[in-house]
């Protein structure tokens, strides 16, 4: 079965003032696809996300949701899609199910069906026992998910979610990667904005983005066969304070946690030489690049060719 193109962005761009925050943003994802933004605070991820939910238009470029031009029918799109920013919307002085009842009327979900569809996304969620609650009593994690719940009620067929888990708990963030999940197997095309890159890695395709642009994109594997490096890691006891013993020559180092990764141009180091250089007192590997490999060369790259 050909799954279809729910979202086809081409070239978006928006400006504020001399602030070029997004510029030429091309995205397709289709059904049951998880397509992940990933980059830095400041990197134009909000603004991009309100660009595909229609909440901000374009200055240029083109942008199709389930077929509609979003450009042309804004209302006609938002019909399709599922929307959550970044801060919590909802209404702390509601009940949980208040808050999903409102926003289904809102919605225009058919009064028959609220309670069914509310009641399978509160157990879905693990919030059935909490729908009682006022949502500004409720904890970061369990707001989060009521925030899913509303934007889930119309059962759209494009989710767009803006850094949906920032600040929230790892069991929250498991389950709430449980749901979508669920959603995206029942076909459910889903644009998840992050900061974590742990959370990007959980993506069908990932899209690395800095500076307003898209630098790379492609599944986890293709954007590992991108740089034209071989990682080296370092490990050992007080490992961070050998960084000045390196060669500059033999590439860019940096600290990860408790190892040093070297960037160094594919073939140009040998290993051992390394570990002689330290005195075999560290142990030297190559390694499959992470997705933060990847995106600080690529962004320490492009900074160096500006």
């Amino acid at each position: 079965m050909v799954k279809s193109e729910l979202i086809i962005s081409e070239n978006i761009s928006k400006s504020f003032g001399d602030n070029h925050a997004v510029v030429d943003f091309s995205l397709t994802v289709k059904q049951g696809e998880i397509s992940g933004i990933v980059g830095p605070d400041g990197a134009g991820k909000t603004t991009a996300m309100r660009m595909l939910s229609t909440v901000s238009t374009p200055d240029s470029g083109s942008l199709y949701i389930n077929g509609v031009n979003a450009l042309r029918d804004c209302r006609g799109a938002r019909k399709s899609i599922g929307y959550m920013s970044q801060k919590f919307g909802l209404y702390s002085d509601m009940s949980v199910e208040e808050n999903i009842n409102f926003f289904a009327d809102l919605q225009g979900v058919p009064y028959k069906e609220i309670a069914d569809r509310s009641k399978m996304l509160l157990t879905a969620s693990g919030m059935y026992q909490f729908r009682s609650r006022l949502a500004g009593r409720l904890s970061g994690g369990m707001k989060q998910k009521l925030a899913l719940c509303c934007a889930l009620i119309h059962e759209p067929k494009v989710l767009i979610l803006d850094e949906p888990t920032n600040g929230v708990d790892p069991v929250s963030r498991r389950e709430f990667w449980q749901i979508l999940n669920s959603f995206a197997s029942d076909g459910t095309a889903i644009v998840y904005a992050t900061s974590y890159l742990d959370e990007a890695e959980r993506c069908n395709t990932i899209n690395l983005m800095n500076k307003g642009k898209i630098i790379a994109s492609g599944t986890l594997d293709y954007l590992r066969a991108l740089p034209e490096i071989d990682i080296i890691e370092i490990k050992g006891e007080k490992v961070r304070n050998i960084m000045s013993q390196i060669p500059k020559e033999y590439g860019k180092v940096w600290s990860f946690g408790s190892t040093l990764h070297l960037h160094s141009s594919k073939g140009m180091v040998d290993i051992n030489k390394v570990k002689s250089l330290l005195n075999n007192n560290y142990e030297v590997s190559i390694i499959l690049p992470t997705l933060e490999d990847i995106f600080t060369y690529l962004t320490y790259t492009g900074d160096e060719n500006e």
